[in-house]
Formats: structure tokens, C-alpha cells, sequence
């Protein structure tokens, strides 16, 4: 019997490379202004129109409690296909798709605690953080 490898989606936010699970992850667009929504939480840069289903825009860099004037512009939206809706995360680039490694092969990450963090991995001499943004979309109203 064959071992399925779970895949993640590499994305740079500044200095910082970033990977989060594909299970949940609807395609990656390149960005494309959001309509602004009044009265949205801190961190909601607005809403846009994907085929047909309305995506609520976060900002990655508030997210993950980045400074917005370390990181060049912000390039992508990452869409995510959640049980409580349809949520893109802007982010800068996002570079290629790999293979995360078991549970137990991923560093905890002792210098920034976030619950969107869920550890760190190495990869090819380069240091990964691994992000899952499920928890955090599904509590927005």
C-alpha cells in the first residue's frame, strides 16, 4: 500500500517563507483589488467575485503580525474553500508546491507565537513556516 504525502503551497511574506496544507486550498490567483467592505474587522482588505462565489480578502501580513513596510507588494491571493465560506490571503509571492513532512518531523516555534503557527520544517537548506489560516477564517462573521 502506497503512502499518500500530504502537499503544501510555498508563499513569501518579507524575509519569511511560509507553507500551508493544500487540503483545503481552491486555486491561487494573481491579485486583484477588492471591493472594500464597511464596518469589516481589521485585516479584511474587502471582498472579490470568483466565479460565481464572493471571497472575503484578508491581508496576510495582518494575519501573521508582519509589518506591511517590510514586504514589497503583495502579488497573490491564496483562496481557501472552507466550511464557513470562501477566504483569499494576499500575499506576496508564492512559489512552488511541496511535500510536507510527517507531524512529528515539524519544529515547534519558540521565538513568535501565533495560533495561525503551527511550526517550522527545512527544506532544501531553507527554513519553512508552517501556517494553517482554517481556525482563524472560520471565527469571521
Amino acid at each position: 500500500m502506497e503512502q499518500t504525502t500530504e502537499k503544501g503551497i510555498c508563499f513569501r511574506l518579507g524575509e519569511e517563507r511560509y507553507v500551508h496544507p493544500l487540503s483545503n486550498i481552491k486555486e491561487v490567483l494573481s491579485y486583484q483589488s477588492p471591493a472594500p467592505v464597511p464596518g469589516a474587522r481589521e485585516g479584511v482588505e474587502g471582498m472579490i467575485d470568483v466565479r460565481g462565489h464572493m471571497v472575503t480578502v484578508l491581508y496576510g501580513t495582518y494575519l501573521l503580525n508582519l509589518d506591511p513596510a517590510e514586504c514589497e507588494e503583495e502579488g497573490h491571493i491564496i483562496v481557501l474553500d472552507l466550511p464557513s465560506g470562501y477566504f483569499g490571503i494576499r500575499v506576496e509571492s508564492v512559489e512552488r508546491v511541496m511535500d510536507l513532512p510527517e507531524k512529528n518531523d515539524i519544529q515547534g516555534l519558540e521565538y513568535r507565537e501565533h495560533s495561525c503557527i503551527k511550526g517550522t520544517l527545512q527544506h532544501a537548506n531553507e527554513l519553512y513556516i508552517l501556517v494553517e489560516f482554517d481556525q482563524y477564517c472560520s471565527t469571521l462573521d
